[in-house]
């Protein structure tokens, strides 16, 4: 299951919202550009990650909802 976290990380003047799947951070979400972009993060296995299309869709609803305050 995806998670999504609203944090204030010191290399972004605005909040992000950070992407979590299974306990390791998978992606994050910035808007210090004005717009939304979604940076993924390489994870510590090196495997590639396979993610339900529905559960990332929502994950990225979710934080776009808190970041913009929807």
């Amino acid at each position: 299951m995806m998670t999504v976290t609203i944090a204030s990380v010191p290399d972004r003047e605005k909040l992000v919202a950070e992407l979590w799947y299974e306990q390791e951070l998978w992606g994050e979400i910035s808007q210090d550009t004005g717009e939304l972009v979604l940076e993924i993060y390489p994870n510590s296995t090196s495997r590639f990650r396979q993610l339900k299309c529905e559960d990332l869709i929502h994950a990225m609803q979710q934080a776009e909802n808190k970041l913009l305050g929807k």
